[in-house]
């Protein structure tokens, strides 16, 4: 009978030996998870940080292109070759300079009368486009 007791006595410790063992596993268990998630994640952010360095050198390769190709179209060699090959400007030969005073600007400003605005038809009137610049104006 007392290899009873003792079998009896003793069931309850052995519970809670394993009670513990399976906690312990389970902690240790949720805290590698935890640590394997933080690894996808870290290397997750380090992918988009990858992506995103190399869109910022696709950008600056670009705008070292487009900066040259500015400097290229505002070069003055360039602008005088245009004008003068595509264009047909040539230079000129009498070149004039005209100097008026400031009260006979103003007379002519005065002398100026717009002229009389003509009958227009329905939809002239309608529109507010219509009334406010003229071809002839």
């Amino acid at each position: 009978m007392r290899t009873r007791e003792f079998k009896h006595e003793n069931e309850p410790e052995v519970k809670s030996h394993s009670s513990v063992f399976v906690m312990c596993f389970l902690c240790v268990f949720l805290c590698a998870a935890a640590l394997g998630t933080l690894r996808l994640y870290g290397l997750y952010l380090e992918h988009r940080i990858s992506e995103t360095a190399s869109r910022i050198e696709v950008c600056r390769e670009k705008n070292l292109h487009m900066t040259k190709r500015y400097s290229e179209l505002l070069s003055p060699a360039r602008i005088y070759s245009h004008a003068r090959e595509d264009l047909g400007m040539i230079n000129a030969e009498n070149i004039r300079v005209v100097k008026l005073d400031v009260s006979s600007v103003m007379v002519a400003q005065a002398a100026v009368t717009p002229q009389e605005v003509q009958r227009a038809s329905f939809f002239a009137q309608i529109n507010p486009f219509v009334r406010t610049a003229h071809a002839n104006d």
